[in-house]
């Protein structure tokens, strides 16, 4: 309820205007010396592709600083070593070097399929199914591989051993058509396990 004995509380509002603006040439040096900038670099004439675009296009394009970051976190991740020997360290460097290309090389292959089938993978977003990417990572179509669930099932009767083989998944078909494969490669796997 409100008191007129009250006092009435008045606030008072300052406003600014801007009438000159000065640089401030060590401060901005220091602010770039700290946050560093980054430049891109390209051929093509300004004419055909304007700022906006070229930034666009440097994002969606593969970059070495992503590379480093799959290097460092999962699936591959180089992370504190227990090993004790300098060769041990330098072998498994090496190791996850040759795993970071050989994925680098999947994804691109992936990329590249997929452009020239023009149809986009489903199936990579886990509860997902029907959304797709235009650059799917090496390692999320991996894992996609990994959930459709394949499976070798061996029958013995003591008689006969036969071996079963569930159905190829259009995912994994697709990546294997993207990868210059052919599907007769999985099932060869029965035919190579006995």
């Amino acid at each position: 309820m409100w008191d007129a004995a009250r006092p009435k509380k008045t606030e008072l509002k300052i406003r600014y205007q801007i009438t000159t603006v000065r640089r401030k040439q060590e401060v901005i040096g220091h602010r770039e010396a700290r946050m560093g900038w980054r430049v891109q670099v390209t051929n093509m004439p300004k004419a055909g592709l304007s700022l906006e675009e070229a930034v666009v296009a440097y994002r969606g394009a593969w970059t070495l600083e992503r590379d480093f970051h799959v290097l460092k976190d999962r699936p591959l991740g180089i992370r504190p070593l227990w090993v004790r020997r300098d060769d041990q360290i330098v072998g498994l460097a090496h190791l996850v070097t040759l795993a970071l290309r050989m994925l680098t090389l999947f994804e691109v292959l992936v990329r590249r399929g997929q452009e020239r089938s023009e149809k986009k993978l489903p199936g990579l977003y886990p509860g997902q199914a029907s959304r797709t990417t235009e650059s799917p990572t090496g390692s999320r179509v991996l894992v996609a591989i990994a959930r459709e669930g394949i499976t070798a099932t061996e029958v013995d009767d003591g008689e006969e051993r036969r071996w079963h083989l569930s159905p190829l998944p259009e995912l994994v078909q697709r990546v294997l058509s993207s990868l210059g494969l052919s599907d007769a490669i999985y099932n060869r796997i029965l035919v190579d396990s006995d």
